[in-house]
């Protein structure tokens, strides 16, 4: 069988079905990143892989903006375990025609990333490749106990996110569809988001040190596809209300003027990396005032059920099947432009 007939994740289960680990190993392959037992604290580790003409294009971002991103979305799946990013290796691939003043731009790119979230760069590799490639491995901490997995959302639990959803894909979409008319500062935030996310680190510390928070990942590959990956790691279904999606007004205006639904942007545009999570309903007050003081909002939209099945409600109270959607990296046309997979392996 292809892997373009096996798809990415069906890969990914049959490579990792026979793994051994060890004691030390609290969560291996399947959620955010890795969680180790080292002593009195707990490890958190990740890994992502950003390659030129896959995950990014130079004429679309720059040096320093590549770099930027390949930390942060890293830190992205630490703040998804509820973990503090710490130190970082990179290896770095890179086409012999660019210059020295090229590469380092990229790693100033990678060095501000890196202060903004109190990561320290230890170490690494370069060679030469005839595209750039970035490869970021991140370790993390958190407290025993205070991290949390996809695989805890309860029957009933009220499903939420940090943001509003799709302003990445917006942003995207002014990059593929140059001289898009658009006002100055809507495509300057649309732009920010798409190159330049930013992680919530924070608020994954907020919710991880509330017992009523059960389930937590991040919104790499959009809302559609990560309410599927939480649903199937906790065993239990979903419904997601349309109207409670939450689309910021920029994202609105270009969709809107573009004949799109911003909707489906949220739903299935990727590169965001607000936090989705589950909470009991009778917290949702005390998170609301909990990411409020860590800078992120508390958008309810849908609830966990115990029926099997990813539902989308529609406004006159009908329902439909939610399709995952998302990226798969082995079943996509030659050349398209992709958001990073955010899954440990």
């Amino acid at each position: 069988m292809k892997l373009s007939e096996l798809g990415e994740f069906g890969l990914i289960a049959r490579l990792t079905a026979d793994l051994e680990t060890d004691a030390a190993v609290v969560k291996g392959v399947g959620d955010d990143a890795a969680v180790l037992r080292c002593g009195r604290r707990w490890l958190l580790f990740t890994t992502d892989v950003l390659v030129e003409g896959v995950h990014f294009r130079r004429d679309f971002a720059s040096l320093q903006d590549i770099g930027y991103k390949s930390l942060a979305v890293n830190i992205s799946d630490i703040a998804a375990m509820g973990g503090r990013p710490t130190y970082a290796v990179v290896t770095a691939c890179l086409p012999p025609s660019l210059t020295a003043k090229e590469a380092a731009a990229l790693y100033d790119g990678l060095k501000e990333a890196a202060r903004a979230w109190g990561v320290s760069v230890v170490g690494g590799d370069t060679t030469a490749a005839p595209l750039l490639v970035l490869n970021v491995a991140l370790l993390g901490e958190a407290a025993p106990g205070r991290v949390r997995f996809r695989s805890g959302a309860e029957p009933k639990d009220i499903v939420c996110t940090t943001g509003p959803l799709g302003a990445a894909a917006a942003g995207l979409f002014l990059l593929q569809n140059e001289g898009f008319p658009c006002p100055e500062p809507l495509r300057n935030i649309l732009l920010r988001r798409h190159r330049r996310p930013e992680p919530r680190v924070k608020a994954g510390l907020a919710l991880a040190g509330i017992p009523a928070v059960h389930a937590l990942i991040d919104v790499s590959d959009g809302l559609a596809s990560e309410v599927h990956h939480l649903a199937a790691a906790s065993g239990v279904g979903c419904e997601i209300y349309r109207a409670a999606i939450p689309v910021e007004p920029a994202t609105e205006f270009v969709a809107r003027r573009a004949g799109r639904d911003p909707v489906d942007w949220a739903l299935f545009g990727g590169e965001d990396y607000e936090l989705l999570f589950t909470v009991a309903p009778q917290a949702l007050g005390e998170i609301s005032h909990a990411l409020a003081k860590a800078g992120a909002g508390c958008h309810p939209v849908g609830t966990i059920t115990a029926e099997k099945g990813v539902w989308l409600l529609l406004p006159d109270g009908s329902r439909q099947e939610l399709p995952a959607g998302g990226y798969d990296h082995f079943k996509q046309p030659d050349g398209k432009f992709s958001p990073e997979n955010g899954n440990n392996y």
